[in-house]
């Protein structure tokens, strides 16, 4: 798989599956280009299994598509089933430009620029396991960045809709809302890697929501741990 990082190629070795890949099935009616999108996406992509060990996302989730109807979201974009989740109860779809997203409805919400983006932010959370959960805010990132010294983005897990910044001893992951935040408002999850840096972070956090910062802060006192076995076979 052509485009990966090496921090991605490592989690793939560590953590990912790759399950017998059956060729789908595309109904018919939809655009020949359209269809040959699908089509690589599954060459590429289809049967590879990996955990998301944090986040809205969480869980095991499947890629690939084996009967798939591109449909178009009440935006007017193109858009096709192309992922099976453990847990989250949406639809995982990916828009025909490649930009990966989930669907309740009709609606396509986007999240990862593509594949593989959605592939080295998960590997970012296997960087961290061990890590402490220390908190969970609603509201605008920025607001929350500004408390937080010492962090760099990190570009390879980081789209437009989620994004990842990393420090010697914080972590911190944006993201959208499964259930649709108010405009300008994400999912900000903190980790840090241990009891003084966790310490340091929330009080930080909450001192800057009494200050009149943008965000709702949840302290959280939990870790980010390894992965069970696939459900998927």
């Amino acid at each position: 798989m052509s485009g990966l990082t090496p921090r991605a190629r490592a989690f793939l070795d560590t953590w990912g599956r790759r399950s017998p890949r059956i060729a789908p099935v595309v109904a018919s009616g939809s655009p020949e280009w359209a269809r040959q999108v699908v089509l690589a996406h599954e060459e590429e992509f289809g049967g590879l299994l990996f955990p998301v060990l944090g986040g809205e996302l969480s869980g095991w989730i499947r890629l690939g598509t084996r009967t798939s109807r591109i449909r178009t979201s009440s935006a007017g974009e193109l858009i096709f089933n192309f992922a099976e989740p453990q847990f989250v109860q949406c639809g995982l779809v990916c828009r025909v430009d490649g930009y990966f997203g989930v669907s309740w409805s009709e609606e396509f919400l986007p999240w990862h620029a593509d594949a593989r983006r959605l592939i080295e932010s998960s590997a970012m959370w296997a960087g961290l396991v061990g890590w402490r959960t220390s908190a969970l805010c609603d509201g605008k990132p920025d607001d929350a960045l500004a408390v937080l010294r010492g962090l760099h983005p990190e570009e390879c897990g980081s789209s437009r809709e989620t994004a990842w910044w990393r420090g010697d001893d914080i972590a911190v992951h944006v993201e959208p809302h499964l259930t649709y935040l108010p405009e300008g408002s994400s999912r900000v999850h903190v980790l840090t890697s241990g009891s003084e840096a966790d310490r340091r972070v929330k009080r930080a956090l909450e001192e800057a929501a009494k200050a009149g910062a943008d965000l709702l802060v949840r302290p959280q006192n939990g870790s980010v741990a390894a992965p069970e076995e696939s459900p998927f076979h």
